[in-house]
């Protein structure tokens, strides 16, 4: 005899099982700490006006520009660390690699920024212009990688794996070690070395994706080797990813960016890795790396327009870091690029993306002008785009008062004459118009697409809600794929 089974509770049952699956996949898909981020602001506020009043003032000499922007960004970065002193949690939308991994983005991309500060000479305590405090970099950076390194403390930057984003990490946390050795390094004890030490050495082996990522365990090799702890140098070649990174190579200086091709990447990420790499050991490949970031800054010396830069590829909001191979060359030969020409690099490209919206809350917008959700690719979270802090990096490593704040600018190659340079391997025709100062990157092989930009639909957004992790536009298409890229009329203000 069979017992008939309610039909309420079969419709219990049903319900339950469906809330318990859609409860598997929220765990599964979820970002972590979703509810724990901010939007930035929409209005720009008092901090980021002074700022762009300083970079348009004709009474202000350039290294006292760049200082009101360093001070700009140093009481970002004080407002939003945390208790530990090991993350600084910017507004601005998550990423995919969640909350945690967004404090340690902040921490280590604007870290770099405070070192560059402590190691060109300049007197480490600052006045915080927004509380009026005084902040000493160098305890404040000490504290947040003491903390950040602490399998015990709160602030742990936690266990590296595979294809983790702390890896990426681990390249800038070890340029904060580098650069602050006389301040910080050598004043730990021998048990905190070792801790800073082990966590950096964690990244050390680990699959990564053929690309950039490749060269992030190679600097910290050479930061460690430099200090004294991974022993004496080694031939070049014997580094894997060394060895697979340099197959990417195209000529001109650039690499492929696997598996999307080339884009700027070269100028934020291969030439500023291989720079380091050459900085902190020059017999590091010296030849190659030394021929391919001069080569690099010629390239780069042709992108650059009086109107911002043809930008096109990923991770558009590292923007202001173009001009780093100019600011790579002068540093490592200051007779192959010239003091004058690389500042006035970097003070197009910032004066433009400055004017036009770049600052927000204390930081770089997630977009080409302002924060784009159409624009921000699912691994960027807010402090992200603090790569783009790369070129001041760079720029503030030389003392106050150096010919590279002093010396006469030299005019950019589009402000002299009008050229058309053919980069077969890497698929460009380069042009630059003295008339308007812009300048265009034509791609034969995109000719007769049309690809459209995605926009971030109200869909999206109810998706976000629903499973807590981006859902916004891919737009790879149209980053990779249009025939022709313009200074003079950016895709990514449409």
């Amino acid at each position: 005899m069979s017992t008939r089974i309610p039909g309420r509770v079969v419709v219990v049952a049903a319900v339950a099982a469906v809330l318990l699956g859609y409860a598997a996949i929220l765990k599964h898909y979820s970002t972590q700490g979703w509810g724990r981020f901010v939007r930035s602001s929409t209005q720009e506020g008092v901090a980021e006006t002074a700022v762009k009043r300083a970079f348009e003032s004709r009474s202000t000499t350039d290294e006292q520009r760049y200082e009101a922007l360093f001070r700009y960004l140093l009481s970002g970065a004080v407002a939003f660390t945390d208790k530990s002193g090991s993350r600084i949690h910017y507004r601005g939308v998550a990423g995919v690699a969640g909350y945690a991994s967004a404090g340690l983005e902040g921490f280590a991309r604007t870290g770099t920024l405070l070192a560059a500060w402590v190691a060109s000479g300049r007197d480490p305590v600052i006045v915080d212009a927004a509380s009026g405090v005084p902040v000493d970099l160098v305890a404040y950076l000490r504290r947040g990688l003491l903390a950040g390194t602490d399998p015990k403390s709160s602030g742990y930057w936690g266990r590296i794996r595979s294809w983790d984003q702390r890896i990426v990490e681990t390249a800038d946390v070890a340029r904060i070690v580098w650069m602050t050795r006389g301040q910080i390094w050598q004043r730990l004890d021998a048990l905190q070395q070792v801790q800073v030490a082990a966590w950096l050495q964690q990244a050390e082996g680990k699959r990564t994706p053929d690309n950039i990522w490749l060269l992030f365990a190679v600097t910290v090799e050479v930061v460690l080797r430099s200090l004294g702890i991974a022993g004496p140098g080694a031939d070049p070649a014997s580094n894997p990813n060394y060895r697979a990174f340099k197959q990417n190579y195209l000529g001109n200086g650039w690499f492929g960016d696997p598996p999307l091709g080339v884009d700027f990447y070269n100028t934020w990420g291969m030439s500023y890795e291989l720079f380091w790499i050459s900085y902190i050991d020059p017999q590091f490949d010296r030849d190659f790396i030394r021929s391919s970031l001069q080569q690099s800054a010629q390239l780069t010396a042709h992108l650059i327009g009086t109107d911002g830069v043809p930008m096109m590829g990923r991770s558009i909001c590292y923007r202001t870091a173009v001009p780093v191979p100019l600011l790579a060359e002068n540093l490592l030969d200051d007779q192959a690029i010239e003091p004058g020409l690389a500042r006035h690099g970097l003070d197009l490209v910032w004066r433009h993306f400055v004017a036009h919206g770049v600052l927000q809350d204390g930081a770089l917008t997630q977009g080409y002008y302002r924060t784009d959700l159409r624009f921000v690719d699912y691994y960027s979270g807010p402090g992200s785009c603090h790569w783009g802090l790369r070129s001041l990096v760079l720029a503030f490593l030389h003392a106050p008062g150096s010919d590279f704040w002093d010396s006469k600018e030299q005019l950019l190659p589009v402000e002299q004459a009008d050229y058309r340079l053919v980069y077969e391997k890497l698929g460009w025709i380069v042009s630059g118009r003295r008339a308007d100062g812009s300048v265009t990157i034509d791609i034969p092989g995109n000719a007769g697409k049309a690809p459209r930009i995605l926009p971030y639909d109200a869909w999206r957004g109810w998706l976000e809600q629903v499973f807590r992790r981006p859902f916004r536009p891919v737009n790879e298409d149209v980053e990779y794929n249009r025939p022709s890229y313009s200074s003079a009329s950016p895709i990514f203000s449409d």
